[in-house]
């Protein structure tokens, strides 16, 4: 795998921006000092959202995912979360990451989590698009992703990427998300769209 710690690329965070129903959010990198607010996050999803990021019933975060969730290079593995700052202190509402696979230098595994609060909202996408422009900065050509069949909402979003899908196992889907440095190359619907604001939301920071 390739190693260049602490790489930083050239988007720009943090970044304030509105969900669809007007929410202002904020849109940064996951840091080292983020671990409580994982911790809380976890605590805002329902018992079927922590199955379908996790494949099993999950309680708590151990001190050791913390640590891999938050202690992370920004290249091999980057994680992009939100606040929502409505809230003096920011309350966290979901994070998207990508960690390259070891034996496919240009493809990662990416997975994205919205706090039960704020689905519905565009979140997801808005974070998936973020991820995946810096995925694209730091050499990633294409997504993996493993979801369970009956994740629908997620399973919608990765169809209007024009995902490649199979069945890998039993109730699971191999999906493979193609990205693209021009944005234009992103198909024509809401999905799509989005990628295009995130695009130009980062030129313009940029």
């Amino acid at each position: 795998m390739t190693d260049k710690s602490n790489a930083t690329g050239t988007a720009v965070f943090p970044i304030n921006t509105e969900l669809r129903d007007g929410t202002p959010v904020r849109i940064r990198q996951v840091q080292a000092d983020d671990k409580h607010l994982l911790e809380i996050g976890l605590e805002h999803l329902s018992k079927q959202d922590r199955y379908f990021r996790f494949f099993r019933p999950v309680s708590k975060l151990s001190d050791k995912l913390l640590s891999e969730f938050t202690e992370i290079d920004h290249f091999n593995h980057e994680a992009i979360g939100a606040l929502d700052i409505s809230e003096p202190s920011g309350v966290p509402i979901g994070v998207a990451r990508y960690i390259r696979l070891p034996e496919a230098e240009t493809t990662a595994e990416v997975a994205v989590t919205v706090a039960n609060s704020h689905q519905g909202k565009g979140l997801g996408t808005l974070l998936l698009a973020f991820v995946a422009h810096r995925a694209i900065e730091n050499g990633i050509e294409e997504f993996a992703a493993f979801v369970l069949n009956d994740n629908h909402r997620m399973l919608a979003v990765f169809k209007e990427l024009e995902a490649i899908t199979k069945l890998s196992a039993v109730g699971e889907v191999d999906i493979r998300i193609p990205l693209h440095r021009d944005s234009a190359c992103y198909p024509q619907t809401p999905v799509g769209d989005v990628f295009r604001q995130v695009s130009a939301i980062l030129a313009a920071e940029g």
